[in-house]
């Protein structure tokens, strides 16, 4: 081992810290469809951004107005117009036949139950 002696106690108790920093720094939040704990970094609270990590959001109405002007803003600024370019691109790339068909079905529906 690089020149250096480690009797069986250190190399113990060397493992045993790297295994309890790795614990540490994970999430290890149990998921309830495997039973396995959560392997995401885990922020300073203990938890990931999944499983409690982050914030909640505003609680008062002062801070909801402020998301709600900051949202906005956001808007405004171009993000609207790249998510309609996006929109338009899905369409044109096959997402009107989707649509189509849901109103299709969406007409049928409506006969089926008009007609009982």
């Amino acid at each position: 081992m690089l020149g250096i002696h480690l009797d069986w106690d250190t190399h113990a108790q060397a493992k045993l810290k790297g295994s309890e920093m790795k614990s540490k720094t994970k999430c290890g939040a149990y998921a309830r469809s495997t039973g396995r704990p959560c392997r995401a970094k885990a922020l300073s609270n203990g938890r990931c951004r999944n499983h409690g990590g982050l914030s909640t959001g505003p609680k008062t109405p002062e801070g909801r107005q402020a998301i709600a002007k900051a949202t906005t803003q956001r808007m405004a600024s171009g993000q609207q117009k790249r998510a309609l370019e996006g929109f338009y691109a899905w369409i044109e790339g096959g997402g009107r036949l989707v649509l189509s068909s849901l109103a299709k079905t969406r007409e049928r529906l409506k006969r089926w139950r008009h007609a009982e």
